[in-house]
């Protein structure tokens, strides 16, 4: 089984490579800028030292004479980490005193007077940092150049130390971060526990909405989803559960019927009383019968529409074969059928249900035939437009009143009930008309019951989405 994933594990994911990537990219950032101030502090103390020496070279007797006493340059020398080293030379006689070595790669001497440069550079196989001045003293004709070095590791421990202690509190500021989002996560998803809990507790008997005044924002729309299904869960069970009543009592009124009925004929000897008793027992018998069929396809339609199956229809086909299967039927009451296409001389295909479409169609056909009188005409009309599929049911008999159309597509709804019913009539389940309504609904079509243009009769229009 494969494990849910975790929203805490998995914002964490996502967030911890973007906290290290910026801590890399800020701790790069924090060397160089430590490098750099750190050389700036280190440099302008370079600077200085140089400024030093310059002042201490003085020109006499047109000689140069650098006034700075030994145990100056020891001091100047002496350092716990770094080394430092100096040498002054001049264009005419070259090496005037310091280190003789000292001669990273400067260029000539005849640069411009009075410019100092700072530089990196390698001495004595040890990094070290340079700063460079060019004089001309006053009374000499000569150009002398000040050479002052030191080595570079106070400098890179310093740099290293600022940057070990920024990425330390990066770390520190990574792992807080972190910490707050977890304790933060906990509680923001506390509240969808508690909903989860109060679901769990749930049965087929509470179907009451979850309380989701604490859950957050980002989970409102899952929680009024579910609120969403809880409603129409509790909608579907009622309609069940009516549903179970309704059928109860509709197979119980038949049965009942056919029992007193047979206990009648069993209990007399009358020719007469019996055949009477046994046209009736057949009509009780009939109506079960219709009512059994009604509910299996009811199901049977259900099961379907779940499954989702469809397929290419031919209706000039399917609406063909239905008016031929019901054509003895309509002899049978001396009743006309007839079936028309719009365009006549195109084929009309769909996509969809073939069975659920059929159930639909028979629906209405039986409805029309059972309610028609003798004489009367039905008309099957199939319009395709660029809107969807048009069909259309017509038929002149009795008609239903506007003010029952809204009720003849509830289920086990009957409009039959007057003492003149007939026989076929009587056997009505009224599931006929709903079957149809629902099917058609669910399908995403429209049933509409209207009048027919001559007036009189039933005019019952279905319309079907091309897609």
């Amino acid at each position: 089984m494969t494990t849910a994933p975790s929203l805490l594990s998995s914002l964490l994911k996502r967030l911890l490579p973007v906290m290290l990537a910026a801590m890399l990219i800020s701790g790069g950032l924090s060397y160089v800028g430590a490098q750099y101030y750190v050389n700036q502090v280190f440099d302008r103390v370079l600077i200085d030292t140089l400024n030093g020496i310059s002042s201490r070279i003085l020109i006499k007797d047109q000689r140069i004479v650098f006034d700075f006493p030994e145990a100056a340059q020891k001091i100047f020398e002496w350092d716990i980490d770094d080394a430092a080293y100096f040498r002054i030379e001049s264009l005419k006689k070259g090496h005037v005193a310091g280190q003789t070595d000292l001669e990273p790669s400067l260029g000539p001497i005849s640069a411009q007077p009075s410019l100092t440069v700072v530089k990196d550079s390698v001495y004595r196989q040890r990094r070290i940092r340079v700063a460079v001045q060019t004089l001309t003293l006053a009374g000499a004709s000569d150009q002398i150049r000040v050479i002052v070095a030191e080595t570079t590791i106070s400098r890179e421990r310093m740099i290293q130390e600022i940057a070990f202690t920024v990425l330390v509190a990066e770390l520190l500021l990574i792992a807080l971060a972190v910490l707050v989002v977890w304790l933060s996560m906990r509680r923001a998803i506390a509240p969808i526990s508690e909903a989860a809990r109060d679901l769990e507790k749930r049965t087929h008997h509470t179907q009451d909405r979850l309380d989701d005044s604490q859950v957050p924002q980002e989970i409102r729309p899952l929680t009024a989803a579910l609120n969403d299904l809880l409603t129409r869960l509790q909608q579907a069970l009622t309609l069940q559960r009516q549903f179970v009543a309704d059928a109860a009592h509709q197979l119980r009124t038949p049965l009942t019927a056919l029992k007193l009925h047979l206990e009648n004929a069993q209990s007399t000897n009358k020719t007469s009383e019996v055949a009477a008793m046994l046209d009736q027992i057949q009509i009780a018998s009939d109506r079960a019968t219709r009512l059994a069929q009604q509910l299996l396809a009811l199901a049977e339609s259900e099961e379907q529409l779940l499954r989702g199956d469809r397929s290419p229809i031919n209706l000039r086909l399917l609406l063909n074969e239905t008016v031929q299967l019901w054509k003895p039927q309509a002899e049978r009451k001396s009743i006309s059928m007839a079936l028309s296409f719009d365009p006549e001389d195109r084929e009309i295909t769909m996509l969809g249900h073939s069975d659920l479409l059929i159930q639909v169609m028979n629906n209405l056909i039986d409805n029309a035939l059972r309610y028609c009188p003798a004489g009367s005409k039905v008309h099957l009309h199939a319009l395709q437009s660029e809107h969807g599929l048009q069909i259309s049911v017509e038929d002149n008999g009795p008609g239903i009143p506007a003010s029952e159309r809204p009720l003849v597509v509830r289920r086990f709804y009957r409009g039959d009930q007057s003492p003149n019913a007939q026989p076929e009539q009587a056997a009505g389940s009224g599931l006929g008309l709903a079957i149809a309504f629902e099917i058609m609904t669910r399908l995403g079509g429209r049933f509409e019951i209207t009048d027919p243009v001559s007036g009189q009769g039933t005019r019952i229009e279905l319309m079907l989405p091309t897609d």
